[in-house]
């Protein structure tokens, strides 16, 4: 569905059923039947990383290498923020408001490196992640959390008594209750995802929708396992040719796992071991799993970052395509 888009990395509810998309450096509007009118609210010096629309009309907006904008509806910038405690925001992934305060929380992929150099920091298995709290109307943020494992997805819940965030490298899914409360302040509610997280995103009637950008292999695992062959791999191939997951498949026969994906007269087999999948899971009110759509291995709509629900639809980025996909509510299966 939609417009021709770049590299769609996370959609965003508008108001009366419209929507916000990221086109790599420009931030689009969607509106009328099935979406398909648009027009460009802003284009930024670098690509999207993050969305999120805030109760006051303005969007949240990160940006790779910059940090975070809050713009009107118009592009004006209302304010930025471009480092915490002297630590760049290189690296902003997901962003969700406070409904109690009116401040952001920011999930900040990690410290090191770009969000897109997020296979690099996969690669070096860094935990260099935090979560921001940036207060509205403020100059300056803190951190509440770091050390984290690429955090990539946030969504605050409880009326604003906590927050979810996904961790990609940790493949997790956990809770983080700000202020105390006399319980734990970080509580683990999944582990051990068969895929990388993304973002996170309520579902109406209670529960979530959770994006997966890629899937785990046995493959991939044993080089996460083995550093010096690690270090090996980067120095001397092409990143495009590392062992490692992808946000699509090029077909190549250079390619890792091609060997296992083909079988008698080039098809690719969908049970084969995954390089690029897509993945959207529908988790309940407790976090677990109902049902989930699939792009497989032979599929075309890998990488898919964001899932949301606008209007009566279910509105998926998959920047593995370059393209939105819809999907009715009650639909299940793939995409």
């Amino acid at each position: 569905m939609g417009p021709d888009l770049v590299r769609p990395d996370d959609v965003a509810a508008g108001r009366n059923s419209e929507a916000f998309v990221s086109s790599d450096q420009r931030l689009v509007h969607l509106s009328g039947p099935d979406l398909r009118e648009q027009s460009v609210v802003a284009a930024f010096e670098a690509p999207i990383t993050a969305l999120a629309p805030l109760e006051d009309g303005t969007l949240a907006v990160g940006i790779n290498g910059v940090g975070t904008r809050r713009i009107g509806v118009d592009g004006r910038v209302v304010a930025e923020l471009t480092e915490v405690g002297g630590t760049k925001l290189r690296c902003v992934t997901a962003i969700a408001e406070d409904p109690v305060h009116g401040g952001l929380y920011l999930a900040v992929g990690s410290v090191r490196h770009d969000a897109e150099d997020w296979v690099v920091d996969l690669m070096e298995c860094n935990r260099a992640g935090m979560l921001v709290y940036w207060p509205r109307a403020a100059m300056t943020a803190e951190v509440l959390l770091d050390g984290l494992a690429y955090p990539n997805g946030l969504e605050v819940t409880d009326g604003g008594r906590s927050v979810l965030f996904t961790q990609s490298w940790a493949h997790t899914l956990a809770r983080y209750r700000p202020g105390g409360s006399g319980r734990p302040a970080v509580e683990v509610l999944i582990e051990n995802m068969p895929g990388y997280p993304a973002r996170i995103a309520p579902a109406a009637g209670g529960g979530h929708w959770l994006a997966m950008f890629a899937m785990r292999t046995q493959l991939i695992e044993l080089v996460l396992r083995e550093p010096q062959f690690r270090r090996e791999m980067m120095r001397s191939v092409d990143s495009h040719l590392w062992i490692r997951p992808a946000l699509r498949a090029t077909g190549s026969y250079l390619e890792p796992l091609q060997g296992g994906g083909i079988k008698k007269l080039g098809i690719r087999k969908p049970w084969a071991p995954p390089r690029a999948y897509g993945l959207v899971v529908r988790l309940d009110g407790d976090c677990e799993p109902m049902f989930s759509l699939h792009s497989r291995v032979d599929g075309r709509n890998h990488g898919v970052m964001a899932a949301r629900e606008i209007g009566n639809r279910l509105v998926i980025a998959v920047k593995g395509n370059d393209c939105l996909l819809a999907s009715d509510l009650s639909s299940a299966g793939r995409v």
